[in-house]
């Protein structure tokens, strides 16, 4: 009897703490039985604790669910088959809940009886954190959308005037230079620079925006050929730097393959930039599984194949406190004067690797080099 108690008790304390109740229902005689733990979940008060009809339990169902639940029921009952029911309903007071019914169907042939027990589990505040959460997401993507547009839009709009200036001020380099003098040529100079860096942020910008819509589909891509392909591109900087490349065997994943083709390039790129002084540039890419331990600590999900792929350079490095500052939108380390470019490479590698579900960081010390990681799925999820 101890051990009844204590079963029951166990119960009971499991029914309060994950709010779900328990029930029985005899098609044959039309008895009710529910556990302490539905009333509960349903608001009774403490002094009822006699089951309602069935009828008055369809009759709380939200409208436009009703007919569902009762057609589920119904073919449970003709196939003898398991059921799982989520719908809405409004408890003794008045409040609309989102239930989960789910239970079998068990034929008792001594009394001829058909019954349905199982369990029904309070899901409101899960579902209303779905629905908060897909809100949340929904305007996220309006925002990141019009964001994206009104990006698109603005570049294009300003490359116009942007080329008449260029255009005019090319105009009066070569027709009126001998007429401006040193102070005139030299501000003449300064617009013409500015000139160039602004059309470099705009097609920056417009890189960045473009990456941000993809419209070609997700294909299987050798990273060997796309690793091969910008090498290629990069053959006369890599002979004008005596730059020696090392690449290992590559995977094979799902992937966009003209923003693959821009990330290696993107990284080579900038591996090739930022170079020290006193050796030659020496690159490595390197490929491995993720293990249980790396999945766990980057968070990801068990069951998906990640793949992690580091590409490493031997050149300047940089303060390890910056590797997350380098992937922001026209980040500079350095000025200008000492390196050329927008800020917007690193920042386009982070967009590709987000739009494959993938994972990019960085490590590195000054004067140690730097080493970029990737981490893909090798299959993408089909939405």
């Amino acid at each position: 009897m101890s051990q009844l108690y204590d079963s029951n008790a166990y119960l009971r304390e499991a029914e309060s703490l994950l709010r779900f109740g328990t029930f029985d229902w005899s098609s044959t005689t039309k008895e009710f039985y529910w556990s302490e733990g539905l009333f509960r979940v349903l608001s009774f008060p403490a002094e009822l604790r006699t089951p309602p009809t069935v009828d008055w339990f369809y009759e709380q169902i939200v409208e436009v669910d009703r007919e569902h639940v009762l057609e589920s029921v119904q073919k449970a009952l003709e196939h003898k088959l398991p059921f799982q029911i989520q719908y809405r309903i409004l408890d003794y007071t008045g409040n609309e809940l989102v239930l989960m019914s789910r239970g079998n169907v068990l034929s008792i042939p001594e009394t001829n009886d058909v019954r349905l027990v199982g369990i029904t589990a309070d899901l409101t505040a899960h579902y209303l954190f779905e629905q908060e959460l897909k809100a949340k997401m929904e305007a996220l993507d309006r925002s990141n959308f019009e964001l994206e547009q009104f990006a698109y839009i603005a570049s294009h709009d300003l490359q116009e005037p942007l080329r008449k200036i260029t255009s005019f001020g090319e105009r009066l380099t070569s027709r009126y230079q001998e007429n401006l003098g040193e102070e005139g040529k030299h501000y003449l100079s300064r617009m013409l620079g500015a000139t160039q860096r602004m059309k470099l942020l705009i097609e920056s910008l417009l890189s960045y925006s473009r990456i941000s819509r993809p419209e070609e589909p997700f294909t299987p891509v050798n990273l060997n050929e796309v690793a091969r392909n910008v090498l290629s591109d990069f053959e006369l900087r890599l002979t004008e730097t005596e730059a020696t490349v090392e690449v290992g065997t590559l995977p094979t994943i799902s992937s966009l393959p003209t923003q693959m083709h821009q990330l290696f390039q993107n990284l080579l790129s900038n591996a090739l930039k930022f170079t020290s002084s006193d050796r030659k540039p020496h690159l490595t890419i390197t490929s491995s599984l993720l293990t249980r331990q790396e999945m766990a600590e980057h968070r990801l999900l068990p069951g998906t194949l990640y793949h992690k792929i580091a590409l490493s350079d031997n050149g300047i490095g940089f303060e390890p406190g910056q590797s997350e500052q380098i992937f922001t939108l026209f980040k500079r380390l350095h000025g200008r004067s000492e390196y050329e470019g927008a800020g917007m490479g690193l920042a386009i590698c982070k967009r590709i690797v987000e739009n494959h579900g993938g994972i990019i960081y960085a490590q590195s010390k000054p004067g140690e080099g730097a080493t970029f990681v990737l981490i893909f799925p090798e299959q993408q999820k089909v939405k």
